[in-house]
């Protein structure tokens, strides 16, 4: 039975518009997680630009659930993908080492996965399976980005800063690691930035967010990390401001869910949403270090699984004696009654459980194929062969 399983719904195979409906701020994060934990789904959330993932204890039978929990009766998009287990765990490693991001090692998605591991420690066991199978992939993801080179331009922020092209003036709306990563990769161009904090953003100063409608009147160029909607300024006054431009504002939106998905029609606006810029980045392929993360994440999924696999052998094997003593005491109590020799027909039951008891690996002995391996461990358990 899987003990893990996960629910992936991401770009390109889920549209961003089907994404944002599942996609919770990181506001809310913290609420939706303890509603699962009431309803007894231990489950961990991930939601980004590109993907929203749901991994949880148990089968894909605790699929629905679980989702009706998290989402009620919203339908759910077609595309989602469902891993079990290993494939489970091996994909949340692919995550957190950047790899199944639009370019190689996105330097973002690590601090993501990390913060929304935080998020499930604070709502669940994290010396659970999945509590030990988050520390173990973050572990893994560290391990493989220690063989990619400097990966900065993975971002996808600074994928839509680099379309930001010749011109010299680009806004900024927001003041998070997207945003500051989208400071970066404008390429030499002046920088104004608009958040409602007033940290600096690679050494801009913010200024105050109810004045960005400035930034719609005049910048070529506007992007937002901002997850919507953005509820102020008002819609009015970045109409107005589009109103008084004389040229195309190039606009792009990877706040997730978008904060301006709206501007899309707007006739002085190009838009570019999150999956515009992602298909735009080109993905280069680097085999050597897929084959890096194959061998990290099976031998961590090894290490987490064993304890699992081991309990379940012993559990199977101590059921397997209960049921033997339980049927043959039943069958043997008839002949004790006026017995002349009680204690002959107790030794036969004895003997009747143990064989029973150990047929089964008798017989996988005498058939598997790696008998020799098989009788090796044996005969250490049994003291036959040395240690």
């Amino acid at each position: 039975m899987p003990r893990l399983t996960g629910l992936s719904f991401a770009h390109p195979g889920v549209p961003a518009g089907d994404r944002a409906r599942l996609a919770r701020d990181p506001g809310s994060i913290p609420a939706s997680l303890e509603h699962l934990r009431c309803d007894e789904h231990i489950a961990f959330l991930l939601c980004t630009c590109l993907r929203v993932e749901i991994i949880w204890e148990g089968g894909p039978q605790q699929a629905s659930d679980l989702l009706t929990s998290l989402y009620g009766d919203e339908p759910m998009p077609e595309g989602g993908m469902v891993r079990t287990d290993y494939q489970a765990f091996r994909h949340l490693c692919r995550i957190a080492a950047g790899l199944e991001s639009p370019n190689l090692g996105e330097p973002e998605v690590l601090s993501q996965v990390r913060q929304a591991i935080g998020w499930f420690e604070e709502s669940a066991q994290a010396d659970s399976l999945l509590g030990r199978a988050l520390g173990a992939a973050v572990g893994v993801g560290r391990k493989v980005r220690r063989h990619l080179e400097n990966t900065e331009e993975g971002s996808l922020a600074m994928a839509a800063a680099s379309m930001a092209g010749p011109h010299h003036r680009v806004a900024i709306l927001g003041a998070g690691a997207m945003a500051r990563a989208a400071a970066r990769g404008v390429p030499g161009g002046m920088v104004t930035v608009y958040s409602r904090h007033q940290a600096r953003v690679d050494g801009a100063e913010p200024r105050p967010w109810e004045s960005c409608p400035e930034a719609f009147a005049g910048s070529p160029v506007v992007i937002s990390t901002i997850p919507g909607p953005a509820t102020d300024p008002s819609r009015s006054g970045i109409e107005a401001a589009l109103a008084s431009r004389d040229t195309q504002l190039l606009f792009a939106d990877v706040g997730m869910p978008p904060g301006f998905g709206w501007l899309r029609s707007h006739p002085r606006v190009t838009y570019l949403g999150i999956d515009e810029i992602a298909s735009s980045v080109t993905r280069h392929a680097r085999p050597e270090i897929d084959g890096i993360l194959e061998r990290e994440s099976a031998a961590a999924w090894a290490r987490l699984s064993a304890p699992s696999v081991v309990a379940e052998v012993i559990g199977a094997m101590l059921d397997s004696a209960d049921r033997a003593v339980d049927e043959e005491v039943r069958r043997f109590a008839r002949r004790l009654p006026g017995a002349a020799d009680p204690e002959a027909i107790l030794r036969q039951l004895a003997h009747t459980v143990a064989r029973r008891v150990i047929h089964p690996p008798i017989s996988y002995v005498g058939s598997s194929p790696r008998s020799g391996e098989v009788a090796d461990l044996l005969g250490k358990a049994y003291g036959v062969v040395d240690e």
